[in-house]
């Protein structure tokens, strides 16, 4: 996994959050991820600002009372008291429960994502964020291993719906790929999207079930993704997918 750079809440603050400038990399969940949020323009506007952090603490919050107490101990009167706002703060800044959740869970996977930088022109782009997620289940597997336990739970469709927003981050950069000429123009992007994601989900799913190494978690991953990869690149386009 190589070594896992930590970041103060603090320091992360004093980072800057242009585009083109990777965000510091922490790995717990329980901080709110308020610099990762819209421009420097938008955050000069005082109200809107405030209400970015207040939202980002409410995420932080649910991430918390995830990890702690699991799918069960997450209800909006909770978050509200452990994140001291008002149950209708929690209702206006981030839904009803079920939207909370599911916005809580992928603030912080596109967190994690986008502190790789992925370049769409390198070759190497996805298995550099497969990289970055692997370092963060590493880093904060209790939380990851909820995340994923709750497809066994009578509200999985938290778990469809958070994985929704990953396959249509996965095809998003999959498009820029093909753009830049790394996949092939006739290449299906919907179904190679869906695969990815399907094929990355139910591995992270049968590892919170039965836990084996990530060792092995990671070696899966990254075999699977090359091969479904490999078929929709342009000759001469490979990628590496070995250890990152």
């Amino acid at each position: 996994m190589g070594e896992k750079p930590q970041v103060s809440q603090a320091q992360a603050a004093l980072q800057p959050t242009y585009a083109s400038i990777a965000p510091p990399v922490f790995y717990d969940p329980s901080l709110p991820i308020s610099h990762f949020h819209g421009s420097g323009r938008t955050a000069a506007v005082p109200s809107r600002r405030n209400q970015r952090l207040r939202r980002a603490q409410i995420l932080a919050t649910i991430r918390r009372l995830l990890t702690e107490d699991g799918l069960d101990g997450v209800t909006v009167r909770g978050i509200a008291q452990a994140s001291g706002h008002a149950v209708q703060t929690i209702y206006n800044l981030v839904g009803p429960r079920d939207q909370a959740i599911v916005e809580a869970i992928s603030e912080y996977t596109r967190y994690v994502g986008h502190t790789a930088l992925p370049d769409p022109g390198d070759p190497n782009a996805v298995v550099d964020i497969i990289g970055r997620w692997l370092q963060s289940i590493e880093a904060a597997p209790d939380f990851c291993r909820q995340v994923c336990l709750i497809f066994f739970s009578p509200s999985r469709a938290i778990f469809y719906h958070f994985r929704d927003k990953q396959l249509k981050a996965m095809q998003g950069l999959l498009a820029r790929q093909q753009k830049c000429g790394i996949l092939r123009a006739d290449a299906n992007l919907g179904d190679l999207a869906d695969q990815l994601v399907t094929f990355a989900s139910a591995s992270c799913v049968e590892w919170s079930d039965r836990p084996f190494p990530l060792e092995q978690l990671h070696r899966r991953i990254c075999s699977g993704f090359g091969n479904l990869l490999d078929g929709a690149r342009q000759p001469g386009a490979a990628g590496t997918w070995g250890r990152s």
